[in-house]
């Protein structure tokens, strides 16, 4: 299979028969010959090119190789074939865009998330099933240059009120028995006040028997691409784009 497999690897690198003989100090007739058939390699080469490409010799040599092999594409997911898992994550439930007032409805404290009524979102490396997520659909949290935009995504994880410091302004989700809101929290005297990044929203001082599940926010997932300098740009232009969608819509 040496040859055929020497005509495929150059296919799917796009390179021509003199820039791969060259890479390997070969002439352009030996490679030729090789392909064809016609003559076979040397050990020495045939290692060269197998440690190259990151092909086994053997594979190199007695099997035909495919496409998705030597793009490291996951063979089982292109040919559509069932393929155990050598890992499963754990699925959290997530409170996808404009499904806040239904999680609301349904569930009247942080103990009776069900998660067959809600998607899941698996992932590795973030489990637990005292943890939700939740896509975000307004800009109530929007200001500041880390501020969350429409389709970003944050995960929290369900503590007691009393485990949230009094000094610092964690950010959470909090369920109360009519809103879900993605916020920092701090506390004033005995009330809890949940402040928007927004300057355009007011806080929300709420007594702690109002609040009916307090999830700590400990990942976060963007929608856009953090590219450095640029991501501030690029997020503002994102910020323009979803208040432009908003106009269009009816009432506004």
């Amino acid at each position: 299979m040496f040859g055929k497999n020497l005509k495929k690897i150059r296919s799917v690198h796009g390179m021509s028969q003199q820039e791969f003989a060259e890479l390997f100090d070969l002439k352009r007739g030996t490679l030729g010959a090789y392909e064809e058939d016609r003559s076979n390699p040397k050990l020495e080469t045939v290692m060269k090119i197998a440690k190259h490409f990151s092909i086994g010799v053997e594979d190199l040599l007695t099997k035909e190789l495919t496409v998705n092999k030597l793009l490291r594409f996951n063979e089982a997911i292109t040919t559509g074939e069932a393929a155990e898992q050598d890992t499963a994550f754990t699925g959290i439930p997530c409170i996808t865009e404009g499904k806040s007032a239904e999680f609301i409805a349904s569930h009247t404290n942080a103990n009776n998330i069900s998660k067959t009524k809600l998607p899941l979102v698996c992932l590795p490396n973030v489990e637990g099933d005292d943890k939700i997520a939740l896509v975000v659909d307004d800009l109530t949290m929007s200001g500041g240059a880390s501020g969350f935009l429409p389709k970003d995504m944050v995960i929290g994880q369900n503590v007691d009120l009393k485990d949230i410091a009094s000094t610092n302004r964690e950010l959470v989700i909090a369920l109360t028995e009519t809103a879900l809101l993605l916020r920092k929290m701090s506390y004033q005297g005995d009330k809890v006040v949940l402040k928007a990044n927004h300057p355009g929203v007011e806080p929300v001082a709420l007594d702690t028997t109002e609040v009916k599940g307090i999830w700590r926010v400990v990942h976060v997932f963007r929608y856009t691409m953090p590219t450095g300098e640029n991501e501030l740009e690029q997020r503002l232009a994102q910020l323009e784009n979803t208040i432009a969608a908003l106009r269009q819509r009816p009432g506004w």
